[in-house]
């Protein structure tokens, strides 16, 4: 069960493009530490999915979960345009990279509580099965996507830094994951009213 989990885990993390344009941004360029940036996100998309399934556990049958989605999607968007709008306006002011990652663990925290998707990859597991094979299930998850995401945010650093990427694409890239946060967290708005 830890397995499957775990596997679910890193492939909902790395097949969500909100999770990559969100952190795109605090990824490409930097010299040092990118891997961190993703373990943080990915300690907090735990935590908030762990919280969201416990909360999943206790009112499955007392609650219609399509009204439940559909006001997921709106916080999760309005986190996804809030990522972007930070990521344009620390490129604008200039910040340092390390002075970014301060408000990452509360950003994957919200994707975590907020994100449908993930529910619905966890949805089986946490109706079914002994509390053990949850437990295990969820525990499998979390590990998973915060390995991902950790991954993710250090081959995005990598790759920018490694010399194979043009300078101006690697500064141009933030800015346009920024602005792309900031359209998509709209569409995703506009889409679940």
């Amino acid at each position: 069960m830890a397995l499957a989990g775990l596997g679910s885990g890193a492939l909902h993390a790395l097949s969500g493009p909100d999770h990559l344009l969100s952190l795109a941004p605090l990824s490409v360029g930097r010299r040092h530490g990118a891997w961190r940036v993703g373990l943080l996100w990915g300690i907090g998309h735990g935590l908030g999915t762990l919280a969201a399934s416990a909360v999943l556990m206790l009112v499955v049958s007392a609650v219609h979960l399509e009204g439940v989605e559909r006001w997921a999607e709106r916080i999760a968007a309005l986190a996804l345009m809030g990522m972007g709008v930070w990521g344009l306006r620390r490129r604008a002011l200039a910040g340092s990279p390390e002075a970014a990652t301060r408000g990452v663990v509360v950003v994957g925290l919200i994707h975590g509580l907020t994100g449908a998707a993930a529910l619905l990859l966890i949805l089986p597991a946490v109706v079914s099965g002994s509390m053990a094979d949850r437990v295990l299930f969820l525990g499998g998850f979390s590990i998973g996507s915060t390995l991902a995401m950790s991954a993710l945010t250090a081959v995005l650093a990598s790759v920018s830094q490694s010399g194979r990427v043009p300078a101006t694409v690697s500064t141009h890239v933030p800015r346009v994951a920024s602005a792309l946060s900031v359209v998509l967290g709209s569409a995703w708005m506009v889409g679940s009213l």
